[in-house]
């Protein structure tokens, strides 16, 4: 079998299952995990399916990879873009806290802070910020969601007209060429553009593999935001469009600035 054979039924087989690990395919295949990983990883160069550890899914812009997936894809990268951020903010910020694997890593990242004040819709960072002695944590209210045991609809965008904070800290299923803020449910997509309403900046956190990617639900423009967090250097598309919106890029493992966010 050809490699190019092999890539189409491997992205025949991943279609049909909706995620497969490199173990299986190596033993369907017969061949080496190794030799796997690189077609895998050709496959994701040219944007055919869509890398995770230990394994690959086909690209959708209706349907994200399942959040227990999300949870150790990019681990490292994601704590990074958390400990980054969390080095940023000053003490004493108020905040919104979206859903998602990123900003999850961000909720156990943001202990070095003091006398923080963290309104979320996710349960999980809401648990994760509970640990920190100084941090007062709310926890809005609304349809909570099995999938990613976070909170969303009418209750929680209403229940947000009570605050008005520093910053919303907020994560997207993906970035469009054009600079679009793409996600996947518009019910999190309302609760998040209602966060950044009432917030006196937005910082966007996301790692490299969300830039090009595509998802249904538009959310907004990479213009729009204050400041974007991530783990590698923007495509040059999306970084001249933020050069020209004078929006902050803070590189995960670079020296942190000081913070500019007003308060």
């Amino acid at each position: 079998m050809s490699v190019d054979e092999r890539h189409q039924q491997i992205l025949a087989l991943v279609k049909g299952s909706g995620y497969l690990a490199i173990d299986g395919l190596a033993k369907h295949f017969q061949v080496t995990p190794q030799t796997i990983r690189r077609d895998l990883n050709r496959l994701a160069e040219d944007g055919r399916l869509v890398r995770h550890h230990g394994g690959a899914s086909i690209q959708s812009s209706v349907r994200n990879t399942r959040y227990e997936q999300r949870r150790t894809d990019r681990a490292r990268e994601k704590a990074a873009i958390a400990q980054r951020l969390a080095q940023w903010l000053p003490d004493g910020c108020s905040l919104f806290l979206s859903l998602g694997t990123t900003t999850l890593a961000l909720a156990h990242a943001l202990r070095i802070r003091k006398g923080l004040k963290v309104i979320t819709n996710s349960l999980e960072a809401a648990q994760a910020l509970l640990v920190h002695p100084d941090t007062e944590v709310i926890l809005l209210g609304g349809r909570l969601e099995g999938r990613n045991l976070g909170v969303s609809g009418t209750i929680t965008v209403a229940a947000l007209d009570q605050y008005r904070v520093d910053a919303c800290l907020f994560s997207v299923g993906g970035i469009d060429q054009d600079g679009s803020l793409l996600e996947y449910h518009e019910g999190e997509v309302a609760v998040v553009r209602a966060m950044m309403q009432r917030a006196r900046q937005s910082v966007l956190v996301i790692d490299h593999s969300k830039f090009g990617r595509t998802a249904a639900v538009r959310l907004g423009a990479i213009t729009e935001v204050s400041a974007i967090v991530t783990d590698q250097a923007l495509p040059p598309n999306l970084a001249r469009l933020l050069r020209r919106s004078a929006v902050e890029l803070l590189i995960a493992n670079d020296t942190a600035p000081r913070s500019k966010l007003t308060r």
